[in-house]
């Protein structure tokens, strides 16, 4: 956002905010040119930009610019242009699809932050001036100028809008807009548009200060691309117009702040209600914040330029924000001390009528300690220790060896202290590696073939019963019961008790995974420690190693869950490592215990997939279809997801890498087992062909099942033993939907095409 605001006392005139915008020299006949490109070195012009004026019901999108703004206590003016992609100006949008958004900053008092006020307001449930609201262009005047340019004269003076803030012409003030192309049957499809929202100081210069806290970015990192109220309004720092201190809803008495409204959905406050629009009663207590809520840098973001008060969470500390978390009376199961800060309630009985003693305790510089001798500044309250204590550690994969075929794979590895210059452990000695009790401390080195698509099969066995589909694993801990060898060099080795199958072929990979334990939190009681897993490639057949296919990136799964770590804490940060199981022939049945165990009696008996490719979509897409995704799981825990997935379910590109997500080839891709039988062998599987198997756990309806059937799909296939599908159909799905085709799936899905902001 350009927060630069030029122009005299009182009366202004604001200068074009964007470098398309300030070249413009159009006619009013025409509309505005587009800019003329530099000239060269001796060389020709530059190309002009696009010219001229269309209609905007023939637009795409919109842009919104303002060309000038006049403004004082008794009167405000302000001048929009109205653009596509091109910088064509677009005609022709009636008063009653604008509305208009402006707001006054005023510095916080008593230790309490900052906070906007509307000066525009409506009635809620009775009460007046409850809400901030808009101005729609048909209350004042509004005037369309044919070239792109449009002129609104508010409908009262800043000192005339009941309940609005008294105007200071040397305080911040924001304008806004929200265009609605689809409303008063104007258009029949709402164009994403710009809200531009503007800072700015009537008495001219640049704001002293400003409330940038959090971007668009941080936020469409897991909504993809916000859109509330309907659509229109897409942008965070339009939001806080009307979502701020002096909002609430008449309806509950609750506040709808910004910062307590949001706080309060992602902690998922069970007290917590609103009536928004049409009388909808909204309360968000089964809302899953797929993170641990002290990740408070999720959104606050100190390192991003465009959020220069992205600090005050931790240096502005007040009753309003930290109440929304921190509202029970008593001790939470995380042993953090909650109280009904709201209301002024604090330990021992302490009364607060304002937050100005907020930061004596809680601010930055703060040297007030716990009762285990803590501080209890933000930063420290707030962390999270096992986090912490992972950054001590580090898996190392040293070398590979005995690989091809019938042989014995030889894996030479070790365990380092990145904070002091890698230095290695003693897994065989070292207090993290050698609590066995419950299993807290744990290394697996796991060894799965082949990468073209893991199937783990051959004769081997795992726990000493042959299981289809899992990798050998391997114990190095000999304090736990496990095998390796002390190298004297801060590495160690093992060897696999199981051969490389005589018919195994390509490339395979060994991986390391598990938890160190560590008493994170001092509390005289071990956790187990989520660290990175690591993952290595090695040759079977192959001339050198071929890695697993790369379809999705860790950091867009890390957008949502901050870190990813599951089954225990074995496994964390890697989707490499989760699709050595997670394979094509891998079915949750190994969990699916009988009478005397919960989730068979939970679920039923038949199998459910758990191959990746499958399942992720199923789980992800679960509440947007209606279907639920159950699987039995981590010591035959039922699991059943009903997801409210945060983005666009149809936005490949949320989680996969750019062009990851079109058809694949049945022939090189294994099919999905849905009913695994025996497990000792594919041979009997009931088997879906493979892009069936990802397409069908979305479109679900029968019309997209005959659909991909008529297009050699098939939902009753079988598998040979090296578990290669049998079908009697062969699937063409990337003759209609590959790259670049008729329909290419990331036209048919609008990859992209939503994103606005």
């Amino acid at each position: 956002m350009n927060k630069t605001f030029f122009g005299l006392p009182r009366t202004l005139t604001l200068l074009l905010l964007t470098l398309s915008i300030a070249a413009c020299s159009g006619g009013s006949a025409q509309g505005p040119q587009g800019p003329e490109g530099p000239a060269g070195g001796g060389g020709p012009d530059g190309p002009a930009g696009p010219a001229g004026v269309i209609p905007i019901s023939l637009a795409d999108r919109v842009n919104v610019a303002y060309t000038g703004l006049s403004l004082s206590a008794d009167s405000l003016t302000a001048t929009v242009y109205l653009s596509n992609d091109q910088n064509q100006g677009l005609a022709g949008l009636p008063a009653g699809n604008i509305r208009f958004a402006l707001a006054q900053l005023s510095p916080g008092i008593n230790g309490s932050s900052s906070e906007w006020h509307s000066y525009i307001l409506r009635s809620s449930n009775g009460i007046e001036n409850a809400q901030g609201t808009t101005e729609t262009a048909t209350a004042g005047t509004w005037v369309d100028n044919g070239n792109g340019t449009y002129t609104y004269t508010f409908a009262n003076g800043l000192n005339s809008y009941p309940g609005g803030p008294e105007f200071d012409s040397t305080k911040t003030h924001r304008i806004a807009v929200e265009v609605r192309t689809d409303s008063n049957g104007f258009m029949p499809v709402r164009l994403p548009a710009s809200n531009a929202p503007y800072d700015f100081v009537p008495a001219g210069g640049e704001p002293l200060f400003t409330r940038l806290i959090v971007d668009n970015d941080t936020c469409n990192a897991c909504h993809d691309n916000l859109a509330f109220h309907g659509g229109g309004r897409f942008d965070i720092n339009y939001c806080v117009v009307c979502h701020n201190p002096h909002s609430i809803d008449g309806d509950t008495g609750n506040t709808v702040d910004f910062k307590v409204l949001i706080h309060n959905i992602h902690s998922a406050r069970p007290d917590y209600t609103i009536v928004g629009h049409g009388n909808r009663s909204h309360n968000w207590a089964d809302l899953h914040w797929p993170q641990d809520t002290r990740n408070c840098d999720t959104c606050h973001e100190e390192s991003d330029s465009n959020t220069p008060e992205a600090s005050n969470f931790r240096t502005v500390p007040s009753r309003s924000a930290c109440g929304t978390c921190h509202y029970d009376d008593g001790v939470a199961a995380n042993g953090q001390h909650d109280f009904a800060i709201e209301a002024g309630t604090h330990s021992e009985g302490l009364q607060f009528s304002d937050d100005s003693q907020c930061v004596d305790c809680h601010g930055p510089d703060s040297n007030v300690l716990s009762d285990e001798g803590r501080l209890v500044t933000v930063e420290v309250a707030h962390e999270i220790r096992t986090r912490t204590a992972a950054a001590r550690f580090r898996f190392n994969i040293l070398s590979v060896s005995g690989t091809a075929p019938g042989e014995y794979p030889v894996v030479q590895f070790s365990v380092t202290d990145p904070t002091s210059g890698d230095a290695p452990y003693n897994i065989h000695e070292d207090a993290p590696f050698t609590v066995c009790d419950g299993g807290a401390s744990r290394l697996s080195i796991d060894v799965a073939w082949d990468t073209r698509d893991y199937t783990n099969s051959g004769e081997y066995t795992t726990s000493g019963e042959r299981v289809n589909g899992l990798p050998v694993q391997m114990n190095p801990l000999n304090a736990c019961g496990g095998d390796s060898t002390d190298n004297g060099d801060g590495s160690f080795t093992v060897t696999s008790a199981q051969a490389i199958p005589d018919t195994a072929t390509g490339s395979a990979a060994v991986i390391i995974e598990g938890h160190p334990a560590v008493d994170a939190y001092d509390d005289g009681s071990v956790d187990r420690i989520a660290v990175t897993n690591a993952i290595a490639y090695f040759p079977i057949t192959d001339a050198s190693a071929v890695p697993r296919r790369a379809v999705v990136d860790i950091t867009k799964c890390n957008d949502c869950h901050n870190q990813l770590s599951l089954h225990g804490n074995n496994r964390t940060d890697k989707p490499e490592v989760c699709v050595a199981c997670h394979n094509p022939n891998m079915t949750d049945a190994a969990r699916r215990i009988d009478s005397a165990g919960e989730c068979v009696q939970t679920f039923g008996s038949d199998d459910q997939s758990i191959d990746f490719k499958r399942m992720i979509h199923g789980i992800h897409a679960s509440n947007a279809i209606g279907q639920t995704y159950d699987v039995c799981g981590y010591r035959n825990s039922a699991h059943s997801f009903d997801v409210h997935y945060p983005g666009k379910i149809y936005n490949c590109e949320g989680c996969h890498l750019a062009d990851t997500y079109y058809p694949v080839d049945p022939a090189l891709v294994l099919g999905t087992t849905m009913d695994a039988n025996d497990p000792s062998t594919p041979a009997d599987d009931r088997v879906i062909s493979p892009n069936a198997a990802v397409c069908s756990s979305c479109h679900i309806d029968t019309a997209a099942r005959n659909h991909m059937l008529q297009n050699g799909a098939d939902f009753d296939a079988t598998k040979a033993a090296d578990s290669q599908l049998i079908s009697s159909g062969s699937e063409t799905c990337g003759v209609c939907h590959g790259k670049d085709r008729a329909n290419d799936i990331r036209d048919a899905h609008g990859v992209g095409e939503f994103q606005y902001n």
